[in-house]
């Protein structure tokens, strides 16, 4: 099977979340902080990182920041309580390669959600995206054209590609806010979407000379062409 780290401080968490893996043959690596969890990721192989999102909400940014750095690839799988997904910006999220445990869990929800980030991982790699004349990197969340190259924010990243899944359909605003931003159904700004959308257009219209890849349908929502 695969090897976990799993990063966490609660000693209840760490039982359970090792008792359930272990159960169906993973190997188990432990880490009380995500400082320790780095010495352990250079002499140690794994295949997806555990992060408890008791370890602090500093703690785990930097630390996944300094994974999508270069320093690894792997797939997390973020526990937390119910209340913090819907907290934008409380986890740093990687759109479709990572998943999300609501604490307290059952030892076959944190099961599914590594295999899930296992076999995301397997299908990994760079992945380019076309949009219009431009191709979106998966990897670097740049837009790239003929002759420039944009970077895009985490936000316009998370919005460009969740449009890509959803290309040609229209997209309410309050899909968005849900999908993309994370607020809670209902919750959240119309406002917050329409200025991104308005930066993801100015982009657009750098790398790919046209902005209006992204279309307006009145009183609906948007859709990419």
């Amino acid at each position: 099977m695969s090897s976990v780290l799993l990063i966490t401080r609660d000693a209840s968490t760490e039982r359970l979340a090792e008792r359930a893996l272990t159960s169906v043959g993973h190997d188990v690596v432990t880490a009380g902080s995500c400082h320790a969890a780095i010495r352990s990721l250079f002499n140690v192989s794994v295949d997806v990182v555990v992060l408890d999102s008791a370890v602090g909400v500093d703690e785990m940014k930097e630390f996944c920041g300094w994974l999508r750095s270069g320093n690894g690839s792997y797939p997390v799988v973020f526990l937390t309580a119910a209340g913090t997904r819907w907290l934008v910006g409380s986890l740093p999220l990687d759109p479709g390669r990572d998943e999300i445990v609501v604490k307290p869990f059952e030892g076959s929800e944190i099961r599914r959600a590594v295999e899930k980030g296992l076999n995301a991982a397997e299908g990994a790699g760079p992945e380019v995206l076309t949009i219009g004349d431009a191709h979106l990197d998966n990897s670097s969340h740049e837009l790239r054209g003929d002759s420039v190259s944009v970077q895009l924010t985490p936000t316009e990243f998370r919005l460009v590609h969740y449009l890509i899944q959803r290309r040609g359909s229209i997209v309410s605003v309050e899909e968005l806010l849900e999908k993309v931003w994370e607020f809670f159904p209902g919750t959240g700004s119309s406002e917050l979407v329409r200025s991104h959308v308005r930066n993801l257009r100015s982009k657009l219209r750098i790398a790919a000379g046209e902005a209006e890849l992204v279309q307006t349908v009145p009183r609906r929502g948007y859709r990419l062409l």
